[in-house]
């Protein structure tokens, strides 16, 4: 069954990619202008613009930025500009862009030989081999040049970099931490990480739990982990005051290129277990130990480039496990500045590498996004049967035993198998989504992620804000004629 225009919540998804991110900052000023026209159209002002903002790696500083604005402005007005002067403030000039006749020289030398780059795409090159070796001044700086003391190695040289110009840069245009509040009416927060010995993803949220705690709790789950307020989850972080900026570089600790990031982490466990059974509950108890210790941290890109899946899954638990609630409806904003598609071939080692960090690192959720539409029609359907049902003076007890019977499908939690009516009624229905995707142009380069030059960042800004103009209005009308089409029926 269709519900209203009202009853729904967008999600702002940004991916991680380095440079790229000024692409999303470019997109997010027109999403900015799609969204806000949109919702004068359907009295909708009274809302926030969008509901959750999600990001991975430099997905999750554009976030932070955004964020931090809305809730220090009490407005989403001027937060599409701040996220630009925030790009604008990473970006530096090259040396390669003041030599002189240097496009001219490239052109020439391309005009002879088609093999020899493009004046742009060699400028680009030269841009990030200036990049890896100085640094860039707002975002990274060369740390250590570490030999190879395994193999013995001498070409087997690891560079790594410090993340301190960037933090500086983040505490410049976000106030931390970072607490927001559904009743407030700010958006949501969420920051994607990998703890690097589990293996898995780590979500940071800005919103309170059911206990009014901000935490986050991940590892194995049962009642040998539960203590002191922990739901029974081997792992908890627990930050009260809201998200904090090591947080953020945390979720853009790029393996090789950055040291790992060290978070305070309760490890809860039971490893002492009493033989004597008969022993109280209390010194059952004060035998559980809680080691509170660091933990390392990666890039969130290793698993969730693109968090789609993420914010999902924390959607339903805020609503369905905080607010006690009917979930509301999703509709997701996602900028993809990792092609899928793309019409050349590599045609040299460079252009293979890109391609290959390209698909490594693109949009991986379109998966997740049909199965969320597949189950969203599922619902939309066994909704309407029931209507019918009742319509029909169909004995609603018989629809209830259907209901209380056992599904395969089980709560990853705690193991136990959800009944069918937990699955009608506490999934999350995903009903649009609008994905911009950047384009490749022919001078596409390896090392793309690392060119902070101004003139390709000012360029990859214009790039989003007009291809998402482009394929997001086709999107909004092509789904708009589709629900019209539907509602008539």
């Amino acid at each position: 069954m269709l519900k209203s225009t009202n009853d729904f919540q967008r999600a702002l998804i940004f991916q991680g990619g380095g440079s790229l991110g000024a692409y999303e900052a470019g997109a997010y000023k027109a999403f900015y202008e799609l969204a806000s026209e949109r919702d004068k159209n359907i009295g909708r002002n009274d809302k926030p613009l969008f509901d959750i903002v999600a990001g991975t790696s430099i997905g999750a500083m554009n976030a932070s930025v955004l964020v931090s604005y809305v809730k220090e402005k009490k407005t989403w007005r001027g937060s599409a500009e701040r996220l630009i002067e925030f790009w604008e403030h990473l970006a530096t000039e090259s040396v390669v862009d003041k030599v002189p006749g240097f496009s001219q020289w490239w052109d020439y030398s391309h005009h002879l030989n088609n093999v020899v780059a493009t004046s742009e795409s060699a400028r680009r090159y030269y841009n990030t081999k200036q990049f890896i070796f100085r640094g860039v001044p707002n975002v990274f700086k060369p740390s250590q040049t570490l030999p190879d003391k395994t193999f013995l190695d001498p070409s087997n040289v690891w560079y790594l970099y410090s993340n301190e110009p960037l933090k500086q840069s983040l505490e410049k245009f976000a106030k931390f931490p970072i607490a927001t509040s559904y009743e407030k009416k700010e958006p949501r927060l969420l920051l994607v990480a990998v703890d690097v010995q589990e293996g898995s993803t780590v979500v940071f949220d800005s919103y309170e739990k059911a206990d009014g705690s901000r935490k986050t709790e991940y590892g194995r789950y049962g009642q040998e982990f539960a203590h002191n307020g922990n739901e029974g989850f081997e792992h908890v972080i627990r930050y009260n005051n809201g998200i904090e900026v090591e947080f953020v570089l945390a979720s853009g600790s790029v393996p090789v290129n950055y040291d790992y990031t060290k978070l305070m982490v309760e490890n809860y466990s039971n490893k002492h277990k009493i033989k004597n059974e008969n022993e109280d509950k209390k010194k059952s108890q004060s035998r559980k130990t809680i080691n509170k210790k660091e933990r390392y941290f990666w890039d969130g890109g290793i698993i969730a480039n693109t968090p789609l899946r993420e914010s999902i899954i924390e959607h339903r638990r805020y609503w369905h496990g905080v607010r006690k609630s009917e979930v509301p409806l999703l509709r997701a904003f996602i900028i993809n500045v990792h092609p899928i598609k793309q019409e050349y071939l590599p045609a040299n080692y460079d252009g293979v590498v890109d391609r290959k960090n390209d698909l490594t690192y693109h949009d991986r959720t379109l998966f997740d996004e049909r199965m969320a539409v597949m189950i969203t029609d599922y619902v939309d359907i066994i909704k309407h049967l029931i209507k019918l049902a009742k319509d029909n003076k169909i004995r609603m007890d018989l629809l209830e035993n259907i209901f209380q019977q056992q599904a395969l499908t089980r709560n990853f939690m705690t193991g136990e198998h959800f009944k069918y009516r937990d699955l009608i009624e506490n999934m999350v229905s995903v009903d649009l989504v609008i994905r911009v995707e950047r384009k490749n142009d022919v001078h596409t380069i390896a090392n793309k992620t690392f060119d902070f030059s101004s003139i390709t960042i000012e360029q990859l800004i214009k790039d989003g804000y007009e291809e998402a103009i482009d394929q997001g209005t086709k999107i909004v009308r092509q789904w708009d004629l589709e629900r019209h089409n539907e509602i008539s029926k």
